[in-house]
């Protein structure tokens, strides 16, 4: 089978399809491929999943977050740089707390990713990433209550990105070191092993079919723990304009059971 006949359609759709090839949303596994020189996108989604655990109670409550905003943007041909905030995060439904919503601004992220080698239309992409995330999301309400929304904790990660055609399809791999502070001791912390697997398949010119495994695994703590989840969805593109949708179902204890996640990318320019 000739690489250059199998893999002509896909190649055409992720140039007339996609806005910009390096977009994830709906997942979180963050492909090796960047976008040209220049481009600016503007990335906005919602997530939400039900009777998530809270770290400080274990009352499991419905959690969401969104707005997010991200800025996308790429200096060079081979770097991406972004900017993003959750607006607002939250919960409803916890009953230790008379089942009242409690929100809260979400976490600031910095992000960088490096493609190291482009294999092209034939061959695997690799690439290298790193951010951190600051914490905006508040320990306590205002009556110095425990909210449990965010650990209010600094993380890191660093990791090695892959991306390699599949027949039709691409495939995503992620895995690399997370590091959080804990949340009760504050001079120690907690490292993972974070991953992610994911599957793009298109079914259409402008729609394809994901799929995805992501998380980060290790011995946690309350506020830093391990998590694990699986989601599903599909992703339209046309011109500048992407919208993707997926399930969530959380697979580890620190997670919740089902859930859904929205985004939308802009491509500026």
């Amino acid at each position: 089978m000739r690489p250059t006949i199998t893999l002509a359609p896909l190649a055409l759709w992720l140039v007339s399809g996609a806005p910009a090839t390096a977009q994830n949303l709906p997942l979180q596994t963050e492909p090796a491929t960047t976008a040209p020189a220049g481009h600016l996108v503007l990335e906005s989604g919602f997530d939400a999943i039900a009777d998530e655990p809270s770290y400080v109670t274990g009352a499991r409550r419905t959690a969401w977050s969104g707005p997010l905003l991200r800025l996308v943007g790429s200096p060079a041909a081979n770097v991406e740089l972004d900017l993003e905030w959750v607006a607002r995060v939250g919960v409803w439904g916890d009953h230790q707390r008379g089942g009242a919503q409690s929100s809260d601004f979400g976490d600031v992220a910095l992000r960088a990713k490096w493609r190291i080698a482009d294999g092209g239309a034939g061959r695997p992409t690799l690439g290298a990433r790193f951010g951190v995330f600051l914490p905006e999301t508040s320990y306590e309400d205002k009556q110095f209550r425990p909210l449990g929304l965010g650990p209010n904790t600094l993380r890191f990660f660093v990791e090695g990105l892959l991306t390699r055609p599949v027949g039709r399809g691409r495939l995503h791999a992620n895995a690399g070191l997370f590091l959080a502070d804990e949340v009760y001791r504050p001079h120690d912390q907690r490292d993972f092993l974070s991953y992610g697997l994911a599957l793009e398949w298109p079914l259409h010119a402008s729609v394809s079919a994901l799929a995805e495994l992501a998380g980060r695994a290790g011995d946690g703590r309350p506020g830093t723990e391990a998590r694990s989840e699986a989601r599903a969805g599909l992703r339209w593109a046309r011109g500048r304009i992407a919208w993707g949708v997926a399930l969530r179902r959380g697979l580890a204890a620190a997670d919740g059971s089902w859930g859904a996640t929205a985004g939308l990318s802009w491509t500026i320019r």
